[in-house]
């Protein structure tokens, strides 16, 4: 008998905060009666956090409940789906009443089952739905909201739900404007709302092993002397589905992420190079160091994502670091010219349902994050792309 998620159909209840917790209560005695009748074991109730889930369009919620699935066991939960149709139609809030159910792979297991409430608005009542979610949040409890739809970070929507949460998880992944979501987001980090939240993003979190692969160049003390003669960093990636014009945000992230840790400045200089790519201008102590962003080809499932990163000390002892995305895209291969030590490991699971539970298990701020998304936008803005 396998693990598997059992779902007790919505079923539609006025919006009222009193009348949608008695059918949530109705359902918990229905889950609780199927237990007891499969003789598999007790249903446990238990809510660790309350999770918004904005959706923009209904054809996403089977990728949503798909996610939820992967991450209820680990995160139970209060889901408050949030379906947010902006171009439809104006109608007003509906509510809609379901639970999850995790059932146990070995008889006798508890059954675990977390409440989904599912709030759908049509045009400009989708405004109201900040207010419409606030009753319904289960009070001490940690707020998440995972905003599955394109960055709107200047948006009253988002900046409202923002306001009623601990942490905030985005995917700028998903952006269809990548350069301008970038400087939003860098200036909602700085204003009073962004300073009060935590965030999370998706597309970052993608990054972590490269980043760590990255930063083991450092680790190698023989390294070290020509990484502090870098005068040129290379990242090549695909281009973004939804933006192919512009510069995918995983790219940006490792530019940011680079010259933040490492202390360089963006300065003014030319965005374009030979060959189409695009270039930035960075100093520190004097010395300019470039970035080269060189977008390539490649099957739809890689779009947005890094190939290579190369760092480049040219002296008179060139040294180049590289870390480069295998042919079939499960692992990343790490080389130095001047070395014959090479290492291969294997890429992390980046499905959304791994990374939304191990979002959903911090609320400290990523810092490191924070300074690596205001980096990349002032290289934006310096370059002038």
């Amino acid at each position: 008998m396998q693990n598997k998620t059992q779902v007790i159909q919505p079923t539609r209840t006025p919006l009222d905060v009193q009348a949608i917790e008695h059918e949530l209560s109705e359902l918990w005695k229905q889950n609780a009666g199927a237990a007891r009748d499969d003789e598999d074991g007790a249903l446990l109730r238990t809510r660790v956090l309350n999770l918004l889930v904005y959706v923009p369009d209904e054809d996403e919620l089977s990728a949503v409940y798909e996610a939820l699935d992967g991450v209820i066991l680990e995160h139970p939960c209060r889901a408050l789906i949030l379906l947010a149709a902006r171009d439809a139609v104006d109608k007003d809030i509906e509510a809609f009443v379901s639970s999850r159910c995790y059932l146990p792979a070995v008889a006798g297991g508890r059954h675990l089952c977390c409440e989904q409430v599912t709030l759908a608005a049509q045009g400009r009542y989708v405004e109201e739905l900040p207010s419409a979610a606030a009753p319904l949040l289960v009070t001490d409890l940690p707020v998440f909201l995972w905003w599955r739809a394109a960055p709107r970070f200047d948006d009253e929507v988002f900046v409202n739900f923002c306001r009623q949460a601990d942490r905030v998880i985005v995917d700028c992944g998903r952006s269809t404007r990548p350069h301008d979501d970038i400087g939003a987001l860098a200036a909602f980090l700085r204003s009073d709302v962004g300073a009060d939240v935590a965030l999370s993003d998706l597309d970052w979190a993608r990054l972590a092993r490269w980043r760590a692969q990255v930063a083991s160049f450092y680790d190698i003390r023989e390294h070290r002397e020509a990484l502090a003669r870098l005068n040129r960093v290379s990242i090549e990636y695909f281009a973004p589905d939804k933006a192919p014009g512009h510069l995918a945000p995983q790219a940006l992230w490792l530019a940011g992420w680079l010259a933040s840790r490492l202390g360089w400045r963006p300065v003014a200089g030319p965005a374009e190079t030979a060959g189409g790519a695009r270039a930035a201008l960075l100093e520190k102590d004097g010395r300019r160091m470039e970035v080269i962003f060189q977008a390539v080809e490649r099957c739809d499932p890689m779009r947005g994502a890094i190939l290579r990163i190369e760092l480049t000390a040219e002296n008179h002892r060139p040294a180049i670091f590289a870390v480069s995305c295998s042919e079939d895209g499960r692992h990343l291969e790490t080389s130095v010219s001047a070395s014959k030590i090479g290492h291969t490991c294997v890429y992390e699971d980046t499905s959304e349902a791994r990374l939304l539970a191990r979002a959903l298990e911090v609320l400290s701020r990523d810092r490191v994050y924070e300074e690596a998304v205001i980096a990349a936008a002032d290289l934006l803005a310096a370059s002038g792309m």
